[in-house]
């Protein structure tokens, strides 16, 4: 009976090892994207059976209870490449297998937020203009709305005046009422800015514009809701058109520098044709005459007339020169993934 018993115990022994060199080793590795970042979420499972895991917030993950062998690991993420591995497990212990993901640029499509949901770019019946930083940026303005001037359809810019900072008239789609105001709502990083070019009472011709406290070079892009589908979001304030205004962020792990640099010169277009001191005197003795002057008119300040005859200074040529302009623009970002 005695041997009966250590006979069962030994073959239960026996199986039982044998159990945990079938089924006691793992798989583990990391997963990170194409920049080495770690992507948690991923789907790792072995080929043909339905063991696997998800990877951690860092990227890790573990299959264990997994037979020896040779495996083939699937590793998927919705819109990235589907990537297969073999890895060959060992009898004891476990293996390695990391991974680095990258983005499938066939099946990722735009998408465009609304108001009432997320939509693809091509399913938008709205419209929506885009307008890029390098767009804004490649000729000076007074501010950044004024640069909007040819670079999206049905938007309309007059610019008041040759002020710096002053305020443009901005129309999208034409005016939309007789009188009320014309001018569409902007929203930088998702905050409505007021544009009330009277808030601060008789300034003098010199419009208030908070738009003008924003540096072109720190705008990423600019979306313009041109439709009535805008109120859909921001309700009555965007019956006018809706322009939203997206500014730089750090897109990258560490720092980033960007440097700026714009050179010009400026020339009179039109120079009026002044006449010379001759032709000057000879106008100003008519007018005196005219007038029922007798003899020499006398000169302004006492000057006489040889004095004025000697004298032929064209101020025009004096006080008008080349212009030349310098710009320089660094700014730098930090991103922390």
């Amino acid at each position: 009976m005695m041997k009966t018993y250590t006979k069962h115990l030994w073959v239960f022994t026996t199986l039982m090892l044998a159990s945990v060199l079938a089924f006691g080793q793992s798989i583990t590795g990391v997963v990170n994207d194409e920049n080495g970042v770690p992507m948690p979420g991923v789907t790792v499972r072995i080929e043909g059976t339905t063991k696997g895991a998800a990877t951690d917030l860092d990227g890790k993950y573990t299959i264990s209870d997994i037979g020896a062998g040779e495996k083939t690991l699937v590793f998927s993420f919705i819109g990235y490449k589907q990537y297969k591995q073999v890895v060959n497990v060992p009898p004891t212990g476990s293996v390695t297998a990391n991974r680095n993901m990258e983005t499938d640029a066939s099946v990722l499509s735009e998408y465009v937020v609304v108001g009432y949901g997320v939509q693809r770019a091509r399913e938008v019946t709205g419209s929506i203009s885009q307008v890029t930083s390098k767009d804004i940026t490649d000729i000076p303005a007074p501010s950044f709305e004024a640069a909007l001037q040819g670079k999206a359809a049905g938007v309309q810019v007059t610019q008041g005046s040759g002020l710096a900072g002053s305020a443009s008239v901005v129309r999208v789609r034409g005016i939309a009422s007789i009188s009320a105001a014309g001018d569409p709502l902007y929203v930088v990083d998702g905050i409505p800015i007021t544009q009330d070019y009277f808030m601060n009472g008789d300034r003098g011709a010199m419009n208030n514009n908070p738009l003008a406290t924003i540096n072109p070079n720190d705008i990423a892009s600019i979306e313009i809701l041109k439709d009535a589908a805008a109120t859909g979001i921001y309700g009555s304030r965007g019956s006018n058109g809706v322009i939203l205004i997206t500014t730089k962020l750090g897109s990258k792990k560490g720092w980033s520098f960007n440097l700026g640099t714009r050179h010009g010169i400026s020339l009179p277009t039109r120079l009026p044709d002044m006449m010379n001191s001759d032709q000057w005197l000879q106008m100003y003795q008519e007018a005196w005459e005219n007038d029922g002057g007798v003899g020499f008119a006398p000169l302004p300040s006492g000057i006489s007339w040889e004095d004025a005859r000697n004298t032929d200074t064209d101020w025009i040529d004096e006080t008008t020169n080349v212009g030349f302009k310098q710009a320089y623009n660094f700014s730098t970002h930090y991103g922390t993934n």
